[in-house]
């Protein structure tokens, strides 16, 4: 039951993520729990509001607020999940593309998201993306 429900909340949200263009970012925080811990795959030595680790709410709200400061999305496709079997780990595999706005250059790249829940809640966010391609549109590399 579980499961099921953490999947049709997070599919939900990734449709909504992708429609809204970036618009339905405080519907994903009220899906974090407020002790999140969301590990982006940049380190925390690149000059960006999504680099590094961000714990508690108030920081995940900070990387949406500079993600959609200084991107505008383009795409956002979802090619499937991975459930674990009780259903507190949701895998999404899918691909983005965005444009910087600062230098107008745009970066498309697998993406993949692990989200662990706990009580209905994520409490853990893992992203993997292209970091190389994020560098270039940039400008840095």
């Amino acid at each position: 039951m579980a499961a099921q429900s953490n999947l049709d909340r997070l599919r939900s949200i990734y449709e909504n993520w992708d429609s809204s263009k970036g618009g339905s970012a405080a519907e994903i925080l009220d899906l974090f729990d407020e002790d999140v811990e969301m590990r982006s795959a940049l380190g925390s030595d690149v000059p960006s509001a999504v680099a590094g680790t961000h714990v508690k709410k108030a920081e995940a709200k900070a990387y949406f607020e500079g993600l959609l400061r200084d991107w505008e999305m383009i795409s956002y496709e979802v090619e499937r999940y991975i459930v674990d079997r009780e259903g507190d780990e949701i895998v999404m595999v899918g691909r983005c593309a965005w444009r910087n706005k600062a230098t107008g250059r745009e970066l498309d790249t697998p993406k993949i998201d692990v989200c662990t829940f706990r009580d209905g809640k994520i409490v853990r966010f893992q992203e993997s993306y292209d970091t190389l391609a994020f560098a270039r549109a940039l400008g840095h590399a």
